[in-house]
């Protein structure tokens, strides 16, 4: 492993938690995501939220992409092996104005297909939260601490968990999820998270 790659790993795994000042606000945000179904809808409040997070942790803001495709995956033996929920990519900065990427984007992007790899169902809604929520630590991990090889170490998992849990606090006992009832995190959420 190169040295500043080694460097942004040990980094990464050091850092613990990624703070909100208002944790209230982006709860309502993430309540109002999970009660929407399609791309559309997903791609609109997913940056609202978005939007959120990122004033709160003095970043800015990522694009957000939510096709309304099948998650690419690999089958083997007639079976998935491998799906890709969501990934992040950072763009390189404009000569002109390192804040952004050339022709004014945003240096960070963030694609969360909407459909399930198989079936092409509808992605959950808790399963399509975490993932945006997991992969803006990935973008906060670039922006705001300066790891732009952003690992999947154990401080980043806590940095995830850490976030989650002042989403939760912020609406008290769990967000609501239109149709689906109270969603209990701490059950349904971290079960994802342990899986990956």
């Amino acid at each position: 492993m190169a040295r500043t790659r080694r460097a942004d790993y040990r980094r990464s795994n050091r850092i613990r938690t990624l703070p909100l000042r208002d944790p209230e606000e982006a709860a309502l945000a993430a309540g109002r995501l999970l009660r929407a179904h399609d791309a559309l809808s997903r791609r609109r409040l997913g940056a609202d939220l978005l939007a959120v997070l990122a004033a709160q942790t003095g970043i800015g803001v990522p694009e957000l992409v939510v096709p309304d495709e099948h998650q690419p995956h690999r089958r083997s033996g007639g079976r998935i092996v491998y799906s890709l929920q969501g990934d992040y990519r950072r763009r390189s900065p404009s000569p002109g104005d390192p804040a952004v990427a050339r022709g004014g984007r945003p240096l960070g992007r963030i694609r969360v297909p909407n459909r399930t790899p198989a079936r092409g169902d509808v992605v959950r809604p808790t399963a399509f939260l975490n993932t945006l929520l997991h992969e803006f630590c990935h973008h906060d991990d670039a922006e705001r601490l300066g790891i732009l090889h952003s690992f999947h170490t154990g401080g980043f998992y806590a940095r995830l968990r850490h976030l989650r849990d002042q989403i939760e606090a912020g609406r008290g006992d769990g967000l609501e999820g239109g149709g689906d009832g109270p969603l209990p995190l701490l059950e349904r959420l971290w079960s994802i998270i342990r899986a990956r």
